[in-house]
């Protein structure tokens, strides 16, 4: 009893690669051994192997099953040391799943998915704008860069997190930021002034910018700033795009004043109930902007721009560039509809 519970405490201790050699020799051996010596109960090694996996797996189907004395020997002693062996084995695969979701929900794995959206900074707008986007997109992978939080703020399966310094480069490749599609960069809410936030922001905007230099990558990334007098120093660190929430608040208030029903026009606008912004490319089709307009009025969508331009409603006549962005605004499956044809 003694050699044997050693020998169990030693099993328990095997390196788990062992396990599996030791595990697959034995299925292997076991399956060619009972063809070999029980040709007409096993005429094939698959029947040898049909009958050792139910045999460890404790299931016992009695389809097969040994008639010679060496069989049933050999049985008995695979009942003792596989089924023992094969526990084992099904014990370390559940404590790898178990350490891989712990691993994964404290932000310590690497991400290795490509086209996501990274979220840099946990709080109440990141919060809002990462349910948007998961409502939005069916498909979209979102990865969260916080060094405050302990574990992933979220459970869900396009979610997943990095827990670290948003501005160093380990963290950032962690993210695998050089395949995401874009970084959004949230002003931290913890900081004691706008200078102050806007300066993490820039800085963790520079590191990324210079990861994307090393690797000669271009990285899309938007910030959030506290304070529109900092728009250069965001510029200057290539910077493609930034929100100024302050000043946006301010003039949302102020069209609300002057015009009643504007803040409800936005905020439809802005969220991804009902009608909402989408960008469209030109279709071969359409020649001028007089066209794409007709077509899309037609479809039941408006449009606004190109890109940031909004004067191509004064010039209806000329030619669509063929890398143009189109904003429309429009319902979901209208966007659907025009997206696919």
């Amino acid at each position: 009893m003694i050699f044997l519970k050693k020998l169990w405490i030693r099993a328990i201790r095997f390196n788990t690669w062992t396990l599996v050699f030791a595990t697959t020799s034995l299925v292997l051996f076991s399956s060619i051994f009972m063809n070999h010596v029980e040709p007409e109960a096993f005429p094939s090694s698959f029947d040898g192997l049909w009958w050792t996996m139910t045999t460890l797996a404790t299931v016992g189907y009695g389809d097969i099953y040994p008639t010679t004395v060496i069989g049933k020997i050999f049985a008995m002693l695979l009942y003792v040391v596989g089924i023992g062996i094969m526990t084992l084995l099904i014990g370390k695969v559940i404590d790898f799943l178990i350490m891989r979701k712990r691993l994964r929900e404290e932000g310590k794995l690497q991400i290795k998915d490509s086209k996501h959206i990274i979220l840099v900074g946990w709080s109440k707008k990141a919060q809002i704008t990462l349910q948007e986007v998961l409502e939005a997109s069916e498909e979209m992978i979102i990865v969260i860069i916080d060094e405050t939080l302990e574990k992933t703020p979220i459970l869900h399966e396009r979610v997943k997190f990095v827990k670290g310094d948003p501005a160093s480069e380990h963290s950032l490749l962690q993210a695998n930021v050089l395949e995401c599609s874009k970084v959004f960069i949230f002003s931290p809410e913890s900081a004691a002034s706008s200078r102050e936030a806007d300066g993490s922001t820039v800085l963790t905007a520079l590191s990324i910018e210079g990861i994307g230099s090393k690797h000669k990558t271009n990285i899309y990334t938007i910030c959030e700033i506290q304070d529109a007098k900092h728009v250069q120093s965001f510029r200057n660190a290539n910077v493609e795009e930034f929100i100024t929430p302050n000043d946006t608040a301010g003039h949302l208030a102020a069209r609300t004043i002057l015009f009643s029903g504007a803040s409800e026009v936005i905020r439809q606008l802005t969220s991804n109930k009902g009608y909402d912004l989408y960008i469209i490319d030109k279709k071969p089709v359409w020649g001028t902007y007089a066209d794409a307009k007709a077509y899309l009025s037609s479809h039941g969508a408006t449009l606004l721009s190109d890109g940031t331009d909004f004067s191509i409603m004064k010039r209806l006549d000329d030619a669509i560039p063929e890398e143009a962005k189109l904003f429309i605004v429009c319902d979901e499956d209208t966007y659907k509809n025009i997206h696919s044809k």
